[in-house]
């Protein structure tokens, strides 16, 4: 089983992402998302969501205040849950969020069937908010990058092939369109570069732009449960939202990032991902809180990205970034897999502990 989130697409999509390649290699998975275990919650995740995009300072703000999640979880889905667990006895449980840990430690405790077999993911270089103050004694680790070894030490996806990057810079906000941007998309069209941008809800497209495409990652989208299907992204053209890719094989968004030259983000776990799986250079906006600057050191010190403002200093900014594509593939080449701690070559099934 593997427990993701649907409304924080960071960890939503390397769910699926891993959920897909475990099926690839011929094991059975389930994904949960935590908002499963919300009932009744959707509508103030939404408000919150909105709340965030609309004011980057709030997000901030509220990011300094420790997570309370569990006191909104429902008794009964949470009940549900485990009782489900119990029977089904699956071979790992792997959680790429740390508010699911106080109910994986209650599922060890009542099933002792899963001790050695609860797996927990960082996304990111340092513990994220998720993962502050939640009890790990009984959860193994699974790291992708770490900070503290400046290392980055397995990718969540093979790397993309070598096909020519567009002299073309994608920009967004991550999954929630968090960041003040705006700004930066102006300059950027001043230096003569055209962009393709992220926007995530539908007033916000330009009727007319000629230099920039524009993009919506759909606000109506909602996965159901145990899902196969990527988030919905659509094209503006021609006065029309048009749908962009088939979102059952592939991620629409990752097409962009393999096509375009570089990525304008803050620094989130995903967008890191994303850059390594696709030799993506990444500019730097504002990072959200503490561990996205920790990941931004990362990738700047590995020479993967680069802040916005150094970046408009470069004279050869297309030759500076594929230098940095140069450092990312040569990196993502000799990297084991997210899905090799699960399913090592040769072997069948999920590892047990």
């Amino acid at each position: 089983m593997i427990l993701g989130s649907r409304i924080a697409l960071g960890v939503y999509v390397p769910a699926l992402s891993l959920k897909k390649q475990l099926e690839v290699l011929g094991d059975r998975t389930d994904l949960l998302c935590l908002e499963d275990l919300y009932r009744g919650k959707d509508s103030v995740m939404e408000e919150t969501k909105r709340s965030f995009h609309d004011d980057f300072r709030l997000a901030r703000i509220s990011y300094r205040i420790p997570a309370r999640s569990k006191a909104a979880v429902d008794p009964e889905a949470e009940r549900e849950f485990l009782n489900e667990a119990a029977e089904k006895k699956y071979d790992a449980v792997i959680t790429f969020s740390g508010f699911f840990t106080e109910t994986l430690n209650k599922l060890a405790e009542e099933c002792p069937h899963y001790q050695g077999r609860i797996y927990a993911v960082h996304m990111d270089a340092v513990s994220s908010r998720s993962w502050k103050d939640a009890d790990l004694s009984g959860i193994q680790e699974i790291w992708l990058y770490r900070a503290a070894e400046q290392k980055i030490i397995r990718s969540l996806e093979q790397p993309a092939g070598n096909a020519v990057k567009c002299p073309r810079i994608l920009v967004h906000g991550g999954g929630w369109g968090i960041g003040e941007y705006q700004d930066k998309i102006r300059r950027l069209n001043e230096r003569g570069i055209p962009l393709d941008i992220i926007v995530y809800y539908p007033e916000e497209a330009a009727e007319t732009d000629p230099m920039n495409d524009c993009y919506l990652l759909d606000p109506s989208w909602k996965p159901g449960s145990n899902t196969d299907e990527y988030p919905r992204l659509l094209k503006y053209q021609e006065s029309k939202w048009c749908e962009f890719a088939d979102r059952q094989t592939v991620n629409p968004l990752r097409i962009l990032m393999e096509r375009d030259i570089a990525a304008l983000s803050k620094p989130g776990g995903g967008t890191l991902a994303d850059s390594l799986c696709t030799g993506t250079p990444l500019l730097f906006s504002e990072e959200l809180a503490s561990y996205e600057k920790e990941n931004r050191i990362l990738w700047e010190e590995c020479g993967f990205g680069i802040g916005f403002e150094d970046f408009l200093l470069l004279q050869d900014w297309e030759n500076d970034l594929l230098n940095m594509r140069k450092c990312l593939k040569e990196t993502a080449q000799n990297l084991p897999l997210l899905a090799d701690c699960f399913h090592p070559a040769g072997e069948g099934g999920l590892i047990h502990a």
